[in-house]
């Protein structure tokens, strides 16, 4: 068992009540309010970062952003009103645009094995995968993640085994899809939930960088743990300093195996 230190605080202005609101980009970050998405970018000179810019385009509340990891000048983004937007952040200007994404997507990812090729889920599913550009342009749905048992709060996909993916609900539990391995719905929930209707939402999830099967889960009310996803277990679990704290994002620290950072409420650690 190990205990989470807070180390420090960012200002308000993010919006709560999504999850994938964050993210980030060799030398930028971004995050959302409800109807903006804020571009900054280190000033090397000065050592910290400076707001370059504000990109203003969804009419109704944004639910999440991804920032695409083969292009460093590009990221994508989704809104209550089900639209889906790719943008270039350099030139600070709208790509392309999906209309009527059959759902308000809560969560949005870039794939990983395809360079122009945008993930989206809503709810219950299923995953939609929506090809920007070439000969296979347009949006297909994935064969086989969809009628899920509880709603979808976001999802990950696996940075070295190609389509692998794995979903986090509002129930607790993790869903986990491999192409050539059975897919694993709705496993892994905390010890304390087993037996029980009581809903802990997943509220972030991250593959480790330096491993093929580990992966950080946090729970709103249990904490965080570290699971492995082929033997379906719990390697170990992280206490927060305060039973007010939460955990709404979190990153692995490449550069230090084992070691990650958070960010919620009311704290970084």
């Amino acid at each position: 068992m190990s205990q989470v230190k807070q180390v420090g605080l960012l200002a308000a202005g993010c919006q709560p009540w999504n999850k994938d609101v964050c993210a980030a980009s060799g030398d930028r970050f971004a995050y959302c309010a409800t109807l903006a998405i804020y571009i900054y970018q280190l000033d090397h000179r000065y050592n910290e970062f400076k707001l370059r810019a504000i990109m203003s385009e969804h009419k109704k509340t944004i639910t999440a952003i991804s920032w695409c990891p083969h292009n460093p000048d590009m990221f994508a983004s989704a809104s209550a009103d089900s639209l889906v937007i790719i943008w270039n952040v350099t030139e600070q200007k709208v790509v392309a645009k999906l209309d009527n994404t059959k759902g308000i997507p809560a969560s949005l990812s870039w794939c990983w094995n395809a360079g122009d090729a945008v993930a989206f889920v809503s709810h219950r599913g299923p995953l939609y995968i929506w090809t920007i550009s070439g000969p296979d342009s347009g949006v297909t749905v994935h064969r086989e993640a969809h009628s899920f048992l509880s709603d979808i709060s976001l999802f990950r996909w696996h940075p070295k085994k190609k389509g692998k993916v794995v979903f986090g609900h509002t129930d607790g539990s993790l869903s986990i899809f491999q192409p050539g391995s059975k897919n694993q719905k709705h496993v892994l929930r905390p010890e304390s939930l087993e037996g029980t209707d009581e809903e802990d939402p997943v509220t972030a999830l991250e593959w480790d960088p330096l491993s093929t099967d580990y992966l950080l889960v946090a729970n709103l009310h249990n904490g965080i743990r570290l699971v492995d996803s082929e033997s379906l277990s719990c390697i170990t679990t992280f206490n927060f300093p305060s039973a007010a704290a939460s955990v709404q994002c979190l990153a692995w620290v490449s550069s230090a195996p084992g070691m990650f950072i958070t960010g919620g409420k009311p704290f970084i650690s």
